[in-house]
C-alpha cells in the first residue's frame, strides 16, 4: 500500500508541475482537463525543469520519511535536519521550488535562529503540503504531536498548522481503513485540533469552515469544471495554506478512491496545481489501497526522477511493524 501511495504522490506532482501558478481561466482554455504529462516549456515558472520533473512535494516528504523512520521518532530537530539535508542535495533553492516560507525559515535556521520562532510567520501550503511525511509514520495517539512538529521550523501558527492537521488526520484515518465519511469527518476533526496547537496566532479564514461551506456545496454541482471553477474562484487554490488544505479535501470528496481522476483534476484547477494533485492522490491511494494511473505515466516519472519508491515505502512499512 505504501508503494502505491507514495507513486501517487509522485504522479500527482509530476503532472501539476506544468500548470503550476496559471490561471483557472488558461488551464481551461489551452488544455481543458490535464489528462497527460505537459511540457515545462508551457509554463512561466518551471521552464528550467525538465519535462516529468517531481518539486518539494515529492521530495520533501521522502526525506522526511527517511528521518522519521531512521530515527523511530518525529521531532523538530529532525524535521529541521531532513529539510536541510533537501536543500543541500537537492539544489531546490536553484531550481526554484522552494516555498518562500520554508525557505526564510531555513536560511535563518541556518544562521542560528531558533526552530520554534523562524517559521512564526510562514501561512503559505508547504505545512499541509508535508502532512504526508508525519500521517504515515505516525500512531493514532501521536498523531498531532508528530504533525504539529513537521510544522513548528517553517510554519508555527495557527493558520498553518490547522491546515495541516486537517490533511494529516485525513490521511491517517485513510490508511487505518476509514470509511469515506470518516475520512471526511477526521479532516474536519484536525482542523478543530490543529488550529489550537500553536500560541503564534495570525487573522486569516478557518480550513474547518471552508471545508464545511465547500461539502454543503457539493451536491449542487453538476460536473468536475463546476467544482474546479468553485475550488479556484471561491475557495482559492493559491499559496496560502488554509486554501490548499480545503482543495485538498474538496476533491478527494469528487474522486474518492479514483486516483487517476484526482491527479487530473489537480492539474487543472489552477494556482498549485502540483500540491493539489500530489496530496490529493495520496489521500486517494490510501482510500482506493492502490491507485489506478496509467503505467507508461508511472513508470516514466519514476525514471526520469530515479525515485526509489520501494524503498521509502519499506521504510514506512519497518517503522511502523518495529515502533508503532
Amino acid at each position: 500500500m505504501f508503494r502505491k501511495v507514495l507513486e501517487a504522490l509522485a504522479v500527482g506532482d509530476a503532472m501539476g508541475m506544468p500548470t503550476e501558478f496559471m490561471t483557472r481561466d488558461h488551464i481551461k482554455k489551452n488544455f481543458g482537463i490535464v489528462d497527460t504529462i505537459l511540457d515545462p516549456e508551457v509554463s512561466d515558472i518551471h521552464r528550467n525543469l525538465k519535462m516529468y520533473s517531481v518539486t518539494d512535494d515529492t521530495e520533501q516528504n521522502l526525506y522526511l520519511i527517511e528521518e522519521y523512520c531512521r530515527d523511530g521518532v518525529i521531532t523538530v530537530e529532525n524535521t529541521v535536519a531532513g529539510l536541510l539535508r533537501w536543500i543541500k542535495e537537492t539544489n531546490a533553492e536553484e531550481k526554484g521550488y522552494i516555498g518562500p516560507s520554508s525557505l526564510r525559515a531555513l536560511r535563518g535556521i541556518e544562521k542560528g535562529e531558533d526552530p520554534y520562532k523562524a517559521g512564526v510567520k510562514g501561512v503559505t501550503c508547504g505545512a499541509p503540503m508535508r502532512a504526508l511525511a508525519p500521517a504515515l509514520c505516525a500512531s493514532e495517539k501521536n498523531l498531532v504531536s508528530a504533525v504539529y512538529s513537521c510544522c513548528i521550523p517553517t510554519h508555527n501558527n495557527n493558520l498553518a498548522v490547522e491546515a495541516a492537521m486537517a490533511v494529516g488526520y485525513a490521511i491517517h484515518k485513510a490508511m487505518s481503513g476509514g470509511s469515506y465519511d470518516e475520512i471526511i469527518n477526521a479532516s474536519l476533526e484536525g482542523a478543530r485540533v490543529g488550529a489550537i496547537q500553536s500560541k503564534n496566532i495570525w487573522v486569516g479564514p478557518s480550513t474547518e469552515k471552508r471545508i464545511s461551506l465547500l461539502l454543503s456545496e457539493l451536491p449542487k454541482m453538476k460536473n468536475l469544471d463546476d467544482l474546479l471553477d468553485y475550488l479556484y474562484y471561491i475557495i482559492g487554490t493559491g499559496l496560502d495554506a488554509n486554501q490548499v488544505a480545503p482543495a485538498i479535501i474538496g476533491l478527494f470528496a469528487w474522486a474518492k478512491d479514483d486516483v487517476w481522476l484526482a491527479i487530473k483534476a489537480g492539474a487543472s484547477v489552477g494556482g498549485d496545481t502540483d500540491t493539489i494533485a500530489a496530496v490529493t492522490a495520496s489521500l486517494s491511494a490510501l482510500y482506493r489501497k492502490g491507485h489506478n494511473i496509467p503505467d507508461d505515466i508511472l513508470h516514466t516519472i519514476l525514471k526520469e526522477n530515479d525515485l526509489k519508491i520501494g524503498m521509502y515505502a519499506d521504510m514506512i512499512k519497518e517503522h511502523r511493524e518495529k515502533s508503532l
